[in-house]
């Protein structure tokens, strides 16, 4: 009897035992941290409730973007501008791509993470009828809501996205054009936020940015997928220069060869300003 009364025990304690190291280790892996772990507090401060992972691991994201962004500064004279410039300064540890292989699809930072945000919220813009990026990404994230834009007409696949036939800019140049604080108003967006904007508007990202970046900090897109066009070597430089300023970290860039040797896509992360105060350098200061 006393022989039984010991294995009960025993069994009841390695049970117990493993069950608190599965719990304390899905705390430490979830998207969605518990209340007792207090770990990745820096980064979910600094990346705005986004990432949850150690101090340690994310001081040294901060390291590698110190380093980096000193490079990233550097303007190199090249034939091909983007071979020798702006390289990721940013890793997502689960980026992901969305959409078709080659023309189109676009690196996303760690979506799963957006299963922990009810309202998530996603613009697409000049897709020029192509919705291979929303029929993935509604299919990874199906809670999403999914706005696409274009100047011209198009329709969207039934149940994936909702189609606005719009012109994004200032809302005189270009014409007809509406601006960002606009439409966000127009849509209800207000006081909501945009995870993630995909856009492709065939060299109009110059103009449309500097029109975006003047609006309010909180209304900026999280993510940012762009394929940025050949331009004058100032103004490609001015164009990441304003990204910067706004606090957008590269996490991903790729050749578009479909396109061209100069065509290339990039994807960033907008990073809460208290990530680039706490640098040890402050490199972020010019």
């Amino acid at each position: 009897m006393e022989l039984r009364s010991t294995v009960v025990i025993i069994t009841i304690s390695l049970f117990a035992g493993f069950s608190i190291l599965f719990l304390w280790n899905g705390q430490l892996c979830s998207p969605i941290p518990l209340l007792v772990n207090n770990d990745c507090r820096l980064s979910l401060i600094e990346s705005d409730n986004f990432i949850c992972e150690s101090d340690a691991v994310w001081n040294e994201r901060k390291t590698v973007y110190e380093t980096q962004d000193k490079e990233n500064m550097k303007k190199r004279n090249s034939n091909i501008f983007f071979l020798s410039n702006w390289e990721p300064n940013f890793h997502c540890s689960h980026a992901r791509r969305i959409g078709q292989m080659g023309d189109g699809g676009k690196w996303v930072c760690d979506p799963h993470r957006l299963k922990a945000r009810s309202d998530c919220l996603i613009y697409s813009a000049g897709s020029n009828g192509d919705f291979g990026f929303e029929n993935h990404m509604k299919k990874v994230m199906p809670h999403c809501e999914i706005h696409t834009f274009d100047q011209r007409r198009y329709t969207c696949p039934q149940n994936v996205c909702i189609f606005h036939q719009i012109t994004f800019g200032n809302g005189t140049h270009p014409n007809n054009s509406k601006s960002w604080a606009t439409i966000l108003e127009e849509l209800g967006h207000t006081q909501r936020k945009i995870d993630v904007l995909k856009i492709d508007i065939e060299g109009g990202e110059y103009s449309f940015f500097s029109f975006l970046m003047q609006s309010s900090t909180k209304s900026l897109p999280q993510q940012i997928l762009v394929e940025v066009h050949p331009n004058k070597p100032n103004n490609i430089h001015a164009f990441f220069e304003l990204l910067r300023k706004h606090h957008y970290a590269i996490f991903n860039k790729e050749p578009n060869l479909i396109a061209g040797s100069q065509f290339f896509e990039y994807a960033f992360f907008k990073l809460n300003s208290e990530f680039f105060k706490a640098l040890p350098t402050n490199a972020t200061k010019k």
